[in-house]
């Protein structure tokens, strides 16, 4: 009897070892899903890691974002070249060689890959303390914090009340990259004085050359009756008169004679453009002034059109005013050398950089 009690109550203890079994049978089989779908890139996370440059992370949700912020230019790129216009997403037309989304794609990888390496090298320096994704998430929500408690409080927040996250990377990143040029310029980017002075004279002529004084005498013919209303009538009227006046200039008879024979009143209109007006953009009557940079001292416009009236001048006097001083030009020039200098540099050290691409995870991850 007691020997068939024992036989029964196996049963119960093999059917719980089965049901396990069967359970972890069923669970790796889901760990293996799992694994193979993360290594395909069936199934990713905004933290998945689509490559590394040098070493550091690119997560999906780093790509994403210089994705999406270059959508538009993108697309304007596409619309430019082939006329194609994008509506909600990224279409693929027949007839465009280069599909938009893998121009998008593309130029987001290349993009992540400089900003990454220059980040890298602010790193180097000491100015940031990581190149992680995920620290600049947790520096954006401190901000954004910090920035609801000051409003929270009445206290003044310059910017904006809240920062979205390509805003805020932009931020981030021109401040770190303007940093990161002032430690090169003093040494890797070092621009010797003999560099700036030869730019300075190869530029001389073209850039630094200071406006000159110039004056003019103008004859003025209106269109328009005493209340400003252009008349078609007076108009016609007008041009038959300018274009005597220039007729009779053209034959030789001296400026100031015809001035005083079709002006108002007989009077001769002088105007002066100084280099100071000139260059501190305060100046009256601009559309003479771009008339008269263009004539030589002595040289007669073509007839002007202007709102109310035609307008002929003769350049009077043009009178240099000499260069701006090397002085002043330096900054400029040195400012100029360091963009110039710091892409070369950036671009040599993209083009060395260790890249490693999850391709199958980069093939899938979403444009939208």
């Amino acid at each position: 009897m007691m020997e068939n009690n024992a036989s029964v109550s196996k049963k119960p203890v093999v059917k719980v070892y089965i049901i396990l079994l069967l359970a972890g049978i069923l669970v790796l089989s889901a760990l293996l899903a799992a694994l193979i779908a993360y290594q395909t890139g069936l199934i990713y996370g905004d933290f998945s890691k689509l490559a590394t440059v040098n070493g550091e992370p690119v997560y999906v949700r780093e790509y994403k974002m210089k994705l999406k912020s270059n959508t538009t230019e993108v697309l304007n790129y596409s619309n430019q070249n082939y006329g194609a216009e994008a509506k909600d997403s990224f279409r693929v037309n027949s007839y465009i060689s280069e599909v938009p989304v893998e121009v998008a794609r593309k130029k987001a990888l290349d993009d992540i890959v400089e900003v990454k390496v220059q980040q890298i090298l602010a790193k180097e320096k000491g100015i940031i303390e990581s190149t992680d994704y995920k620290e600049f998430l947790k520096e954006l929500e401190n901000e954004n914090r910090q920035r609801k408690d000051a409003l929270k409080h009445n206290k003044i927040v310059y910017g904006p009340d809240n920062y979205g996250e390509i805003e805020y990377f932009k931020y981030s990143f021109d401040n770190m990259v303007s940093k990161l040029k002032e430690n090169l310029k003093e040494n890797e980017l070092s621009i010797p004085e003999d560099r700036l002075k030869e730019m300075y004279s190869l530029l001389k002529e073209t850039r630094f050359k200071l406006p000159d004084n110039i004056k003019i005498q103008a004859i003025n013919i209106t269109f328009a009756d005493e209340k400003g209303v252009i008349n078609d009538d007076l108009k016609n009227k007008a041009r038959i008169r300018i274009l005597e006046a220039k007729k009779k200039i053209d034959s030789g008879e001296p400026f100031e004679k015809v001035a005083l024979e079709y002006n108002p009143k007989g009077g001769v209109f002088e105007y002066t453009f100084t280099k100071e007006k000139q260059m501190a953009k305060d100046v009256s009557y601009p559309e003479l002034l771009n008339e008269a940079l263009k004539l030589e001292q002595g040289q007669v416009s073509e007839v002007i059109e202007r709102g109310t009236d035609f307008v002929l001048i003769l350049c009077k006097e043009k009178k240099s005013t000499g260069y701006l001083p090397y002085k002043d030009a330096k900054k400029e020039l040195l400012n100029e050398l360091i963009e110039k200098d710091y892409k070369e540099y950036i671009d040599k050290l993209v083009e060395k950089a260790d890249v490693e691409i999850n391709e199958k995870l980069y093939k899938r991850v979403n444009v939208k």
